[in-house]
């Protein structure tokens, strides 16, 4: 026997198309939702990148070697950000290249002079076709010094600015130091009646440190410092505490100073305030580059105040 009942039908079809219905409604709604979220994704990723995409350009000329190349910026956000920085790393690799080609050309000038000298003592002996006396090769031995002292000073130079300097440290006594340091400059002090005053305002002068790179630093402060000071003129050395963890060493001279556009410049290779002087008047220009770089592989600092026709004062902080 078979019963059959069209309301009951029509109640399981619509029990059975209920589940099939939802099932199509949510894959049909479900696609559609992932498009338009595709969409609006890729057109928010476009706007989001647009301030890249300005940047780009700038970043592609200066991979090809436009150094110096900035970026325009009109935004204060996260990307005027990222654009300021770009255009600063810009102008930091144009002067860390202008000052690696100036250096380049400082080197050459600086190992040209003594080799020309040589080169031409050299020839006027050969040309004279006589016997050399021990005293003509006088001049050419100093040529020869000056040039390995020179490559010394940057052979030193290089390996404290890579970290790679050999530093032997010990407790050292700072104060008697700065008195030996007195002693070996009075007579090259004494030569224009410049008084060198030590003074001693620490009761803690010992600290963990290299003696002899110390002291080289010293000696070179304290011989641009007479070297500077006109006749009958003061320098002071003085050791004094600043704080409870550094040691202060302040070189004061009452000489002609530096002008102010130069102090930044000062402890760069080469590179002397005054382009008039000569080589023998004024070094090679790697003293306070070697010195800033000594206190330096100590943890130290090195700064410089100065006013014309009043003085310099050199202030090193080394640490106990």
């Amino acid at each position: 026997m078979y019963y059959y009942d069209p309301e009951i039908a029509y109640f399981n079809k619509i029990m059975i198309g209920i589940p099939i219905s939802v099932v199509l409604a949510l894959i049909g709604s479900g696609t559609l939702l992932i498009i338009i979220a595709l969409f609006i994704a890729y057109q928010l990723s476009g706007w989001l990148a647009s301030p890249l995409k300005v940047l780009l350009p700038s970043i592609e000329r200066l991979g090809k070697g436009e150094l110096g190349v900035q970026a325009e910026v009109n935004m204060n956000d996260e990307y005027g950000e990222i654009a300021h920085a770009f255009n600063r790393m810009s102008m930091d690799l144009q002067k860390a290249e202008a000052v690696r080609r100036s250096l380049t050309a400082d080197i050459a000038h600086e190992l040209r002079t003594p080799l020309t000298i040589m080169g031409g003592k050299l020839d006027d002996l050969q040309q004279q076709g006589q016997s050399i006396r021990p005293e003509t090769l006088l001049p050419i031995q100093d040529e020869l010094i000056r040039l390995n002292r020179l490559v010394e000073d940057l052979r030193t130079l290089s390996l404290a600015e890579a970290g790679k300097l050999t530093l032997h440290k010990a407790a050292t006594n700072i104060a008697g130091l700065l008195q030996q340091v007195c002693s070996a400059i009075e007579p090259l002090a004494d030569e224009k009646s410049i008084s060198i005053q030590c003074e001693i305002n620490t009761v803690q002068p010992i600290i963990f440190a290299d003696p002899s790179r110390i002291k080289q630093v010293l000696f070179n402060l304290l011989t641009n410092a007479i070297r500077y000071t006109p006749n009958q003129g003061t320098v002071h050395l003085r050791l004094r505490n600043d704080t409870q963890q550094n040691l202060a060493i302040v070189v004061e001279d009452s000489g002609i100073g530096i002008a102010p556009e130069h102090i930044p410049h000062l402890f760069d290779r080469f590179y002397r305030g005054d382009e008039a002087r000569t080589r023998d008047g004024g070094g090679t220009g790697l003293g306070l580059a070697i010195a800033k770089q000594f206190v330096l592989s100590h943890q130290g600092t090195i700064e410089v105040e100065s006013s014309l026709n009043q003085g310099t004062r050199f202030i090193i902080q080394l640490p106990y």
